[in-house]
């Protein structure tokens, strides 16, 4: 008995090995046979002797057979060019790259009989023989055994896995699944190999709304490539979680077969991919191949087994069955498909088939419209924006759910009109459209439907002896009730107002009972965000002997004005209170920076004039970090500054503050100009203060009229010499706070007795176009500025003063002249003289 089992057991392993080899050997008979035609039809060879000379130089190759038919066939007949996406519903040619190329001299060949069991054809490894990946050669020959391996595949998954082995795989490919589009745009994973099976549970159907390379590729019929994860997160920054296809890099293309859109293949690589523009047409060669195949499997007929029924349904426009559930409704249904240009944007819809009931706006019937683009047959569609939305939802696979409105087109030089509701929802690439036409009672019925939902507003009647309240559509959820139509009870009605208001609805249908004119009540119930806010209106209706005979009335929802009311309310009270502080603290900021501008300036100078203006913006109320110094030194020199600090408050006060006293700490030194403002940079710098700072530093000798100075961005001081003013050329300097390596040199200029040196902020001759919080506001001009006019006219300013040498008298003709104070920012001006 053991013995026997074990030659069964014997037997099923060598019939298994040999249906493996069978297998194998069909994978590879087609591109064997297409070889063996063309030996014959270019050497005159017998079909027995072109199989030995395929052996021949296999052998003398030492490559495997079905690789040396593969390099045979692609020099004979090259890959077919891929197919672009189709522009409409017009089929494809006839020709199809998913059959094997058959030419004349192989279709006469018998069967390959010589193939024996001592040398199996084999599969193409994946170590890249028969060409580098990149060579024109070895990309036809994995063509060619790729559409020999698919001929044989009986189902999706065999499709991925001969596809990946044959062509992906030599190529440095990881992984790849296959996508077929549903009806309703949505993708079905149908074929899938090396994908983990949890990754293919939880991407089973991909909504047509998420962005993903699959969905991307469906919907513009182009092909999507993504060189690495960083491009992936940017582009899709919805997706979260390990992505469907492992790899670096991934890449979609999409699958057309006869004139249709069937889905997408998507493929990943483990290492990054650049491929060049022989690789991406190999790849889209390879998409239409496998579009054909799945074409084939997954519309075959249904047979006695049951497991060949498709898994995925393909586009039943074209079913017999389904254009007869379409002829059997009431209403016009046209079946639209979209009209792409070659980047994939919908630029039209063309019908592709309009059911029986149909007659449109001019009278046309189907058989008028199908094949049409609707640009050609409703130009008055197009003109009202109706067309633009009917092609958006194409474009994004979402429903067009229209309201009624009325439609005009002009068809032979007649007009006709009529109010319509047009509906339409994602249909494969394109939609299924469907209008219903209103009478003008349908019409107002429909206008008066779209008031109420737009207002929030419902009706209610109540009858004498009736136990409910009978109400329009969305009245009863008002009050909480489950349903949203049909009847309310009024005690559940009265339970649900809060406890506080329930006796002013009392008050009101009582007064409604006895008789009196309209009533307005206004009342909270409760709801799940809190309370709603409702107003009812109700009034009675009485026969002529005074009888009851109903109330009715109106309710609305007015819960979103009145949290308008409240938070308009609560932002005027925040208003207030940020008033309030605010002005507190401008208060404490111009105490302390009028406190700091008064600070002793040392002794008076000898031969030596002086006068400085502060003045704050005028419209913002804000005090900014503008800032002067004067001050003489241990060895006679005089120190001058004028600077501005970014900002404005309390902030920008306190950074002006250690600028200006730690410059006067380290002016005793004697450094010059342009290591003192060193000195401060690394200062700010080392604090990390989230300000910048312009400043001008200078000293100036009254005895020699000797003058060092240096600036970190900002504007050079003004000469005026015998009436005559200029800027002095300035040397360079970056602001402060950016970095502290900066080092600014020190410029020299001899002041004449007479002369007159004026340091100023910009805020006297910027006046912006614009207002707007920048790292730049006072480190330069504004935008809208412009910065050279200003100096221009500044220096026109100075020149006109022909007053008496006062620099005081210069500082407040400047004012007058600039329109001071700014509006928009701050002004500080100082102004020294050497006297004669």
């Amino acid at each position: 008995m053991d013995g026997e089992r074990a030659e069964l057991e014997a037997t099923v392993d060598r019939l298994r090995t040999e249906l493996e080899g069978l297998r194998t050997a069909m994978r590879t008979r087609a591109v064997i046979e297409q070889a063996k035609g063309v030996l014959v039809g270019r050497f005159g060879y017998a079909p027995e002797r072109a199989f030995d000379e395929l052996v021949r130089r296999s052998q003398h190759g030492n490559r495997k057979l079905a690789q040396i038919a593969a390099d045979l066939v692609a020099a004979a007949a090259p890959p077919p060019a891929a197919r672009e996406a189709p522009a409409s519903a017009t089929p494809a040619s006839p020709a199809s790259p998913a059959a094997p190329v058959e030419p004349e001299a192989v279709k006469s060949v018998e069967p390959v009989k010589s193939v024996k069991p001592a040398k199996p054809v084999e599969l193409a490894d994946q170590d890249g023989e028969g060409g580098g990946e990149r060579d024109g050669a070895g990309l036809a020959a994995r063509f060619h055994l790729a559409a020999a391996a698919l001929a044989t595949a009986t189902g999706p998954d065999e499709v991925a896995e001969h596809l990946y082995r044959t062509a992906l795989g030599p190529l440095g490919a990881q992984a790849l699944v296959l996508a077929a589009r549903e009806p309703d745009g949505a993708l079905r994973l149908v074929g899938a190999y090396g994908v983990s099976a949890r990754q293919l549970s939880q991407w089973q159907r991909i909504p047509p709304r998420t962005r993903v390379p699959l969905t991307e590729a469906v919907r513009t019929g182009r092909p999507v490539w993504v060189a690495d994860r960083r491009e992936f997160a940017a582009r899709y920054p919805d997706m979260g979680g390990d992505d469907l296809v492992p790899g670096t890099t991934v890449c979609a293309f999409p699958l057309h077969a006869d004139g249709r859109l069937l889905g997408a293949v998507k493929i990943g690589w483990s290492e990054l991919r650049r491929p060049d523009p022989d690789i991406r047409a190999h790849l889209a060669a390879l998409a239409d191949l496998t579009a054909d195949t799945l074409l084939r499997l997954l519309t075959r007929e249904l047979t006695l087994d049951f497991e060949a029924v498709p898994a995925v349904p393909l586009d039943p426009a074209g079913a017999p069955w389904f254009r007869a559930v379409l002829d059997g409704l009431l209403d016009p249904v046209l079946l639209l498909r979209a009209v792409r240009d070659e980047d994939g944007k919908v630029t039209d819809l063309r019908v592709e088939h309009a059911n029986a009931p149909t007659v449109d706006l001019a009278g046309r019937d189907a058989a008028d419209l199908r094949g049409r683009r609707l640009t050609e047959l409703y130009p008055g569609m197009v003109a009202s924006g109706t067309f633009d939305r009917l092609r958006t939802a194409a474009a994004d696979a979402t429903p067009y759910l229209g309201e009624a409105e009325r439609y005009v087109e002009t068809v032979a030089g007649s007009t006709r009109a009529s109010a319509m509701t047009v509906h339409a929802i994602p249909f494969q690439d394109g939609l299924l459209l469907t209008w219903r036409v209103h009478d003008e009672r349908d019409r107002r019925i429909a206008q008066l439907a779209q008031t109420a939902r737009l207002t929030r507003v419902g009706t209610w009647e109540w009858r004498p002896g009736e136990r409910r309240i009978t109400c329009s559509e969305g009245v009863p959820q008002l009050f909480g009730a489950a349903t949203a139509t049909g009847d309310l009870d009024p005690r559940a009605a009265l339970d649900a107002v809060v406890p506080a208001d329930r006796e002013a609805v009392r008050a009101a249908a009582r007064s409604l009972l006895d008789g009196h004119g309209p009533v307005t009540a206004e009342f909270a119930v409760r709801a799940a965000d809190g309370q709603r806010n409702l107003r009812a209106l109700g009034e009675a209706a009485r026969a002529d002997d005074g009888r009851l005979l109903a109330l009715s009335g109106a309710v609305q929802d007015v819960t979103p004005w009145r949290r308008a009311e409240q938070a308009l309310s609560d932002t005027r009270d925040r208003l207030a209170d940020q008033r309030r502080r605010t002005g507190d603290e401008q208060r404490a900021v111009r105490a302390l920076q009028q406190a700091l501008m008064r600070a002793p300036a040392g002794r008076p100078v000898p031969g030596f004039d002086s006068a400085a203006r502060y003045l704050p913006a005028e419209r913002e109320r804000k005090i900014g970090g503008d800032w002067y110094e004067l001050l003489d030194l241990p060895d006679g020199t005089v120190l001058l500054a004028v600077g501005d600090v970014s900002g404005h408050g309390l902030p920008a006060a306190a950074v002006m503050s250690q600028l200006r006293y730690a410059l006067r700490g380290i002016a005793y030194d004697g450094a010059p100009p342009g290591q003192l403002l060193d000195r401060l940079d690394r200062m700010l710098c080392h604090q990390r203060a989230d300000h910048i700072a312009a400043v001008t530093v200078a000293r100036l000798d009254p005895r020699t009229g000797q003058l060092a100075w240096a600036r970190a961005g900002h504007l050079p001081p003004v000469l005026v010499h015998d009436g005559t003013a200029r800027t002095l050329d300035p040397p360079p300097g970056l602001i402060l706070g950016v970095t502290p390596r900066t080092r600014r040199p020190t410029a020299e200029l001899h002041l004449a007795p007479g002369d007159t040196l004026l340091l100023y902020t910009d805020g006297l001759i910027d006046r912006r176009t614009t207002t707007g919080a920048g790292a730049g506001r006072g480190a330069g001009t504004g935008a809208g500025a412009d910065p050279d006019a200003g100096v221009a006219r500044l220096l026109r300013a100075c020149t006109d003063y022909q007053a008496a040498p006062d620099p005081a008298g210069l500082l407040d003709h400047l004012l007058r002249r600039f329109g001071a104070p700014n509006p928009s920012d701050d002004i500080c001006l100082l102004a020294v003289r050497r006297q004669d």
